[in-house]
């Protein structure tokens, strides 16, 4: 039978997997893991975003349903932990770089419009139940939560 990519496998291939592990390697990026790699850790993010994936429970449901689609990727199953640590303990840098190497490939005018989309999005949480009585019933936050959108364009937070 001849060999297809998956459409997850066509949307990578721009990313050259020896710059990728260069990378990794200059950020020390698979110190604390020995079987999640930063790679696999690249795939399931793009396949997050691009399932829709709203929690790491329907993420790794979905992500394992057809895992023997993902042996070409050198992807295996997934577990929600594994994720939720790596995500907690990779450096950012690794994928912040890989996005700008993406981003150079561009054209000027497909970057242009992408500088134009780009917002960042802080959402931080200000407890308040030791000063004020309505925020201990507040939920899990009990107090209020911050949102802050940066936008690039301006330089000025909105």
């Amino acid at each position: 039978m001849r060999f297809t990519s998956s459409i997850l496998g066509k949307l990578v291939e721009p990313i050259n997997r020896r710059r990728f592990q260069s990378i990794v390697d200059s950020h020390d990026g698979d110190a604390y893991d020995k079987s999640f790699k930063s790679w696999d850790h690249l795939m399931v993010l793009i396949y997050a975003q691009f399932s829709g994936a709203a929690s790491l429970r329907s993420l790794e449901a979905g992500w394992n349903a057809s895992s023997q689609h993902h042996y070409h990727l050198g992807s295996d199953l997934l577990r929600r932990s594994t994720v939720s640590d790596a995500g907690r303990r990779r450096p950012v840098a690794v994928f912040a770089e890989t996005f700008g190497l993406l981003a150079n490939q561009l054209d000027r005018h497909t970057r242009h419009e992408g500088t134009a989309m780009l917002r960042l999005i802080d959402s931080t949480p200000i407890p308040l139940g030791k000063c004020c009585d309505w925020a201990k019933s507040n939920g899990r936050i009990r107090g209020m939560k911050m949102h802050v959108v940066y936008d690039p364009n301006t330089d000025c937070p909105r």
